[in-house]
């Protein structure tokens, strides 16, 4: 008869343990402090959203959904007196922190270039100035759409940048694009040319809508992308309806078409001449 004991040393598992413990409450901690950090970033970027409004006998209805907490679109309704309403929407490159930190900057420069009276075609051209010589970041990129309405006229002066084009709705339902007459901003010096805006009359009950692609960059089950005629035939459709159920209509047919999650941030503005 006999036996046979063994002894083994086990102070270092234990301490590897410890330290392993330890960690993951600091992971834990962290992580609490970064999901406190998105949701104030989160609402921070809320208010770089379009808002709504009722300016005279002007309409506008605005949408927004970032796909994620924060994102890089964002737009802006800017009446200035009884004189003219500024439209914008802009689409940073990218998604996340760094879009969203990029687009705040670029929103603050924005709107201080509409106070100082920028017309459509100048604050393209100013911002896209700004962005390469104060920001100057590599394969960074973004695109604008900016309107202007002028309250006596109805004139309307567009402007856009690498953006999908503006529809603008007569009463009746006819849908024309809006091209831009610039390239995407942010990488070239000659991204904007002299000429960088378009006029319109508009007549009452003519509507005017912009957005980012993250309304036509959507799939079906088919692999078929939405695209612009696609969007297009989604807004013809919606035309007979008042302006905040069109928009809902739009939000609607737009997320039905999709066959997944939606994979870009949506920024919409969409203004009627009453």
């Amino acid at each position: 008869m006999f036996a046979v004991v063994t002894f083994t040393d086990i102070s270092e598992q234990k301490k590897a343990e410890q330290s392993l413990r330890d960690a993951n409450v600091q992971l834990e901690h962290r992580a609490e402090e970064i999901d406190r950090e998105l949701a104030l970033a989160s609402r921070v970027q809320q208010s770089l959203a379009p808002q709504a409004l009722q300016w005279g006998r002007v309409g506008v209805e605005t949408y927004y959904m970032p796909v994620r907490t924060i994102g890089g679109d964002f737009g802006l309704v800017v009446p200035h007196g009884e004189m003219h309403l500024d439209l914008l929407v802009c689409d940073v490159s990218g998604h996340g922190i760094s879009s969203a930190l990029l687009a705040n900057r670029i929103y603050t420069e924005t709107v201080a270039l509409l106070r100082q009276g920028a017309e459509p075609g100048e604050l393209l051209r100013t911002l896209n100035r700004f962005v390469i010589e104060e920001i100057g970041t590599s394969g960074f990129m973004f695109t604008m759409a900016a309107a202007r309405l002028d309250r006596a006229s109805r004139r309307l002066i567009y402007a856009a940048g690498g953006h999908p084009p503006g529809l603008l709705i007569s009463s009746s339902g006819e849908v024309r694009q809006l091209e831009s007459c610039s390239t995407v901003l942010g990488a070239l010096d000659n991204a904007v040319p002299q000429v960088a805006s378009e006029e319109f009359e508009l007549s009452a009950g003519d509507r005017l809508m912009l957005y980012t692609d993250g309304l036509t960059e959507v799939w079906n089950r088919q692999g078929e992308m939405l695209d612009v005629e696609g969007l297009e035939k989604i807004v013809r459709r919606a035309a007979a309806l008042p302006l905040p159920a069109m928009r809902q209509a739009i939000i609607q047919d737009d997320t039905s078409y999709s066959a997944g999650p939606v994979h870009d941030d949506i920024s919409l503005v969409l203004a009627e001449v009453r």
